[in-house]
């Protein structure tokens, strides 16, 4: 049995527990809980199932109260509990949340200080009334200001407060913000430049301490900062680094909002008093220029050790860890700049050129790091315009090679794809998407099923006039595409661990082999571009496909397959609202080209195909006339017989439209001389089918009854717009007829054709009637044929509705 269905068969198993057994279950806990003999592993056990049965259904399940109640007892006082049990219990204290009968009533002694990881969620979760979230923030903000209160305690309110003030903004006073930002302000500048004592030591020396060092072993010469390393750190060095870890969601809770909508601690209902407004100004003020020093410190200690890969061992810090460190107290130092210039657009200019400098020493270097490439787009976009900065180069940097070469990885990916999604209107204005959609795309071939809601969203703004063609060959392509970048990995890291060819099924290696080959690697290049404006599609697509054939069983092959048909639809929806007609009428060829030549999955070529063949018929239906315009590329389509094979319900789509909106109704320019040569073709084609049907051996259809029933309504519906080819049609008819009565075809078939030709010819003796049966005006569905006096079909009705008794 697999996992999912494991998981499945348990879950059913709690949601369909009776009461009596929850009850039973329910005790046992509380017992579980108030014994001090029950051991650890006994209490886990009891909290693990109650988590589940709240889990595993959305149903509300009541909770005893003495229950509850023990369960908060027990996450809050010092007892016995493990970590574990504390976890089980917060998380089961949450997810039964929001709730009144949760209480914590104070955090003040016999609480445990030491659990507020576990109790501060769980309080938080219970939003700002039943959390009682002002008088929470008024005891977490009197310890964040006690001079010698624990660290921990400290840096663990700091993080709530922030939470509170992000969402609930309307809970912290003035007079709190005032002092929190006062707080933050003094760990950030005044933590000690000497190394702490060792902890475990027990011998209390009076030596002086070393001082702490830069990232790359020198000794620190300024204020004190993240990327200072120690040997041992103090409380005042930790809570200098969570200051500066919860620093940018503090300024966006506190110093975005205006100061004159925050109430003081006298009267919430009044306006703040000018004395509270000016204190929480200064404090403000005093946040702003200590984050921008410290911002503008970390910068320069990352330019300092700012050392490629390749000369690391040798000129960098002692340890390759500090490499992923730099990079992300960078990425966050640009990020808070962003911020502080964002409330006040006065500091641009001051940091602007710290930030240009960091973005030309990263393009010297060989951008080799995306992640920090996205802050600084961010930055440019925000505020370029302060500076009159062109970021176009960046912009190419990072969509061209840079994503080029990290599409693959999940974190780069996950950023690209926010970034995008969070300045889209931006990027479209610039045509990034639609430059560097093949770059994107690999996004989605990569990891078809982590992203696919994002491109859901994003996927409209990549299509324009000038890359729609190409869009719709790359949708079709993507799992082409999928399976070059699985064939492009594996022959890379082949390259460099021959052992990895034991892990490799024989038949994928034809696909690496077909990509190391050089006259191969133009198809290769073309498929795994960079950036659009490259030429529609190959010629040599076919090939293509059959050198990657071996792919197709990939799972990530399989699923991005399985994505297409979702984006397909979106493409199809976004052109047909947006598009006019001339760019409609391009995508007509690519469609008649592409529903036969697409990569060789059968369930994809099945479900793209349908697609293909709904959106044909919605885009005929809104632009009736591109039958006329696109008639020499539909007319060779349906005169050929290869097109039908393998592909008969896409062409018998195609055969529909063909008859239903060749008529002058639709376009004037429609002549008799152009529904004749789509008659000719037709009727050309369906003896054609008519005859190998009437050759092929027993058991076998070779073609559908349902192709044949189209292609003759279609004949017939020509005809009836051209009554000169009436007597022709009603001789092929016939003769359709007459030969697949001769045929092995199945009987009921044979019988569902001989009643459509019968039908048809019937119809067609009356030439009037059958011109308006097979060929009625187009606003016959919005028309009012049933209820206006002054036509003739109402007036009959009424009349014999009177004559033929009810």
């Amino acid at each position: 049995m697999s996992a999912p269905s494991t998981v499945e068969n348990i879950l059913s198993q709690f949601r369909g527990r009776s009461h009596n057994a929850l009850e039973k279950h329910y005790t046992a806990t509380l017992q579980s809980l108030q014994s001090s003999s029950s051991s650890p592993e006994f209490v886990e056990n009891h909290l693990r199932t109650l988590l589940l049965c709240i889990n595993c259904t959305k149903k509300k399940r009541k909770l005893p109260e003495v229950l509850l109640a023990q369960i908060v007892k027990a996450l809050s006082e010092k007892r016995r509990l493990s970590w574990r049990s504390r976890i089980l219990c917060s998380n089961i204290l949450q997810d039964y949340g929001p709730t009144q009968d949760i209480q914590v009533h104070s955090l003040n002694p016999p609480q445990d200080l030491k659990q507020l990881p576990h109790i501060l969620p769980v309080l938080l979760n219970q939003g700002q009334r039943l959390g009682q979230l002002d008088r929470l923030a008024y005891q977490m903000v009197r310890w964040v200001s006690t001079v010698g209160f624990d660290s921990e305690i400290q840096s663990r309110a700091l993080a709530s407060l922030v939470v509170i003030g992000t969402l609930h903004g309307d809970v912290m006073t003035a007079e709190q913000i005032y002092v929190l930002c006062s707080q933050v302000s003094d760990w950030l500048s005044q933590a000690s430049l000497e190394q702490a004592a060792n902890p475990h030591s027990k011998q209390k020396t009076k030596k002086m301490s070393a001082l702490v060092t830069e990232i790359d072993g020198a000794l620190c010469q300024d204020f004190f900062t993240v990327l200072n390393l120690s040997q041992f750190y103090g409380e005042d060095h930790l809570l200098n680094v969570h200051s500066f870890s919860v620093l940018r969601s503090l300024l966006h809770a506190t110093l975005c909002r205006d100061p004159d909508s925050i109430a003081t601690s006298q009267d919430r209902a009044e306006s703040p008093s000018d004395s509270a407004v000016s204190f929480l100004l200064k404090a403000q003020e005093a946040l702003i220029e200590k984050a921008c020093e410290y911002c503008l410190r970390v910068i320069d200690q990352c330019e300092r050790t700012y050392i490629s890969k390749d000369s690391w061992e040798t000129t960098g810090p002692a340890r390759s860890q500090d490499l992923d460190l730099v990079y992300a107290c960078l990425i966050e130092a640009i990020s808070t700049l962003d911020v502080l210039c964002s409330i006040d657009s006065g500091l641009v200019p001051k940091l602007f050129p710290s930030i240009k400098r960091v973005c030309t020493r990263i393009t010297e270097e060989g951008a080799s790091q995306p992640r920090v490439m996205l802050s600084l787009l961010q930055f440019f976009i925000n505020h370029s315009n302060s500076v009159v900065h062109d970021p176009q180069l960046s912009y190419h940097q990072f969509f061209g090679p840079l994503l080029g070469s990290y599409y693959d990885n999940q974190c780069v990916a996950m950023d690209t794809i926010i970034f995008c999604r969070d300045n889209l209107e931006h990027l479209c204005e610039n045509a990034t998407m639609e430059r560097y959609f093949p770059n994107l795309l690999k996004i989605l071939a990569w990891n078809p099923i982590s992203f696919l809601a994002e491109f859901i969203h994003i996927l409209p703004s990549m299509i324009s006039s000038s890359s729609a063609v190409e869009m719709l060959h790359t949708i079709l392509d993507l799992p082409c595409m999928t399976a070059a970048l699985v064939a492009n990995y594996r022959a890379k890291r082949l390259m460099n661990d021959p052992v990895y060819a034991d892990t490799i099924s024989p038949a994928h290696l034809k696909s690496i082999e077909g990509i190391r080959n050089p006259d191969h690697k133009p198809l290769f290049t073309y498929i795994c571009r960079n950036q659009s404006g490259q030429g529609d599609t190959i010629s040599k697509l076919n090939f293509l496909h059959s050198l990657l054939h071996e792919m197709e069983s990939h799972p990530r092959v399989m699923t991005c397959a399985e994505s297409v048909p979702i984006l397909l639809k979106l493409y199809f929806n976004t052109i047909l609202e947006h598009g006019d007609q001339a760019l409609v009428c391009q995508l007509i060829p690519v469609i008649l080209e592409r529903a036969g030549l697409l990569y060789q999955i059968p369930a994809f070529q099945k479900d793209v195909r349908k697609v293909l063949s709904e959106e044909l018929v919605s885009i005929f239906k809104q632009c009736p006339s591109l039958i006329i315009e696109e008639r020499l590329e539909i007319l060779d389509y349906v005169s050929a017989l290869r097109h039908i094979t393998g592909n008969e319900d896409f062409f018998l789509h195609v055969v529909w439209v063909v008859g239903e909106y060749t008529s002058t109704s639709y376009d004037k320019r429609c002549s008799t001389d152009t529904i004749i040569k789509f008659y000719e073709a037709l009727e050309t084609l369906l003896y054609e089918i008519s005859v190998l049907v009437q050759s092929t051996p027993n058991g076998k259809d070779l073609y559908s009854v349902r192709l044949m029933t189209v292609m003759m309504t279609a004949l017939a519906k020509l005809a009836s717009r051209c009554q000169d080819l009436i007597p022709r049609v009603l001789l092929c008819l016939t003769k359709i007829a007459q030969q697949q009565t001769k045929t092995s075809s199945d009987d009921k078939h044979k019988k569902v054709l001989l009643d459509r030709a019968n039908e048809l010819i019937n119809l067609l003796k009356l030439p009037d009637i059958a011109s308006a049966i097979l060929g009625p005006p187009p606003d016959i569905n919005s028309g009012r044929w049933h209820t206006d006096n002054i036509t003739s079909i109402p007036i009959l009705l009424q009349a014999a509705s009177k004559i033929v008794p009810h």
